[in-house]
């Protein structure tokens, strides 16, 4: 049907290691301005993982929780990745809970703990879904726990083959009150994103898969070239439903968003046309 679309394998198509805790931390700004080793998450969001755990430990050891967080996160990542790294990662993880589970840093650590069952070592699926509750019912209004919830969106959309594809596509969705709010505007798209490309994914398009590509467009990214897809998977949806005049104004900003050398303008122009010389 569309020109561009999005594939499936959502839940393997993570950042680098655990760096978009990172990507959290710079939006939100609370750990950075925090923290005294502001060199250490400079190096660490720039995925200098051995040179940020240098930098996290050079001091000795103190009562900074978010230097802790760091410290831990950039132990995990940098290679090689060991079994001895990631327990003794989980155990520096849950001590910062442990000691104080109401706070910023506790959050990134829950987070960062859901993304280790999940991606560093062999867990069930039920457990993965767990360590993302956990962060969710930490506090449901937290920025962390909107990311949490776009994740766990991700495993119900493509890890839970027991669930018929309605029920994937109904269970993601009902994550919309977390994963969509609007603290981190680029989470909230790429969660609808999500909840539309699963379901084209898994052929299904209906009214409710157009309102997903239109949330995803009303909220926006500031990454060009998904914006520009998006427009055009919203273009197609729109033109597949018989909805005319939406579809030919997600053409129209479609190609008002790309070059002409682009190998979607001329077959999106096409297709525009059609419908505009259409009753």
């Amino acid at each position: 049907m569309a020109i561009d679309s999005t594939a499936g394998g959502g839940a393997r198509a993570v950042c680098r290691r655990l760096c978009f805790c990172l990507a959290a931390l710079v939006a939100t700004g609370s750990l950075r301005a925090a923290s005294a080793e502001t060199d250490g998450w400079q190096l660490l969001s720039g995925y200098l993982f051995r040179d940020a755990y240098d930098a996290f430990t050079r001091q000795p050891v103190s009562a900074d929780r978010a230097r802790a967080l760091g410290e831990a996160a950039s132990l995990l990542n940098h290679p090689p990745v060991t079994a001895g790294k990631i327990e003794r990662t989980e155990a520096q993880l849950r001590q910062l809970i442990a000691a104080d589970g109401t706070d910023d840093t506790a959050m990134y650590a829950r987070l960062l703990l859901a993304r280790i069952v999940h991606l560093h070592r062999p867990a069930e699926i039920a457990e993965v879904e767990t360590a993302y509750r956990a962060v969710i019912q930490a506090n449901s209004s937290h920025p962390l726990a909107q990311v949490a919830a776009g994740k766990l969106a991700l495993v119900y959309l493509y890890q839970r083959p027991d669930l018929s594809v309605p029920q994937r596509l109904a269970a993601a969705a009902e994550l919309a009150p977390v994963a969509g709010t609007g603290f981190l505007p680029e989470t909230a798209c790429a969660y609808y994103r999500a909840l539309a490309g699963a379901a084209l994914f898994y052929n299904v398009l209906d009214a409710q898969v157009l309102a997903w590509l239109h949330r995803a467009d009303a909220i926006g990214t500031q990454d060009v070239l998904v914006a520009a897809s998006l427009r055009i998977q919203l273009a197609e949806a729109a033109r597949a439903l018989g909805r005319r005049e939406e579809a030919l104004a997600a053409y129209h900003r479609f190609l008002e968003s790309i070059l002409p050398t682009d190998n979607r303008f001329r077959t999106a122009r096409e297709r525009m046309e059609e419908l505009e010389a259409s009753p």
